[in-house]
């Protein structure tokens, strides 16, 4: 048997980079953007604009754009080359990346403001996984943003409940550290014929000063228990740092900078769709429903 000469190929010693994450929180009064490693911390500082009204899906690609696209010019996050995908928290239903409720950006001025017909259309099953992934041209994911937030606090055991208090209130669930089907809980009916939104966010601490808030906050918080019964119970946003020494055992406050670090979670639940593969389109809204949400405030 002869044997060959010729010298074994090559094995190259370089490995592919590990993958960042351009991680964007959408919320009601500003968007923020920062870029994550690839073990999930930020490895550069949040920039942030202000959200605008009236929020069309077009004006809101092309303010995420922008938001990127400068970030990028002043050397705030690497070129663009240097983050691999984009993870996205969204304040509304959002399922196989299509947006089924906008509650903020169907309103005239914003949350609290009337509805405007023409934006709820628009909205309505928007494909906002394709159009800003498109635009931004990196793989992407696009979850709630009170979901993806859960993503960077909750600890993997039992069942954890993460609820976020700003402009309004999101919650996320997750068991056994996966996450769970999304719950709208913000528009359900809480107390007085009020919702969550109505009663426990910014406008409604606004009105009822930061002392009888913080009272329904405690009262929520024993409903949201009877309704779950969870194991534990993580409250962020940007109105959680208002109940420091005010919530009960079994409760835990997070920085408002979990929107952005749940973002490389997003990654971890699965492999995406392949590329160019046909996803299939949202689900038909119930009649007098889909992202025509009542004009309470939304996150």
């Amino acid at each position: 048997m002869e044997l060959s000469s010729r010298p074994p190929a090559a094995v190259s010693s370089e490995r592919a980079p590990a993958p960042s994450t351009l991680a964007i929180d959408i919320g009601g009064t500003g968007i923020k953007a920062a870029v994550l490693d690839s073990n999930g911390r930020m490895a550069t500082a949040r920039a942030r604009v202000v959200t605008t009204y009236p929020m069309a899906p077009e004006h809101l690609i092309d303010t995420v754009a922008d938001l990127v696209g400068a970030f990028d010019a002043r050397g705030g996050a690497p070129a663009p080359a240097s983050y691999h995908r984009v993870s996205v928290g969204f304040p509304g239903v959002i399922r196989d990346g299509h947006v089924l409720t906008a509650p903020h950006f169907v309103t005239t001025e914003g949350p609290g403001t009337s509805i405007d017909a023409a934006l709820a259309d628009a909205w309505s099953g928007f494909d906002l996984a394709e159009a800003l992934g498109t635009r931004l041209g990196r793989p992407i994911r696009v979850a709630n943003d009170a979901d993806l937030q859960g993503g960077a606090v909750v600890s993997g055991q039992g069942l954890e409940l993460v609820v976020t208090l700003g402009t309004g209130v999101g919650t996320g669930l997750y068991w056994q550290g996966r996450l769970a089907p999304h719950l709208e809980l913000a528009h359900h009916p809480l107390a007085k014929g009020q919702t969550y939104d109505e009663r426990l966010g910014e406008a409604a601490r606004l009105r009822a000063g930061n002392k009888k808030w913080r009272r329904r906050v405690v009262r929520a918080i024993d409903v949201l228990y009877s309704l779950l019964h969870y194991d534990h119970l993580f409250i962020g946003g940007g109105n959680s740092s208002r109940l420091r020494g005010h919530v009960p055992d079994g409760v835990t406050l997070v920085d408002n900078a979990a929107g952005i670090l749940g973002g490389i979670k997003l990654w971890e639940q699965g492999e995406p769709p392949a590329a160019g593969a046909t996803r299939p389109g949202p689900p038909e809204p119930a009649p007098g429903r889909g992202a025509r949400s009542s004009p309470a405030p939304g996150r």
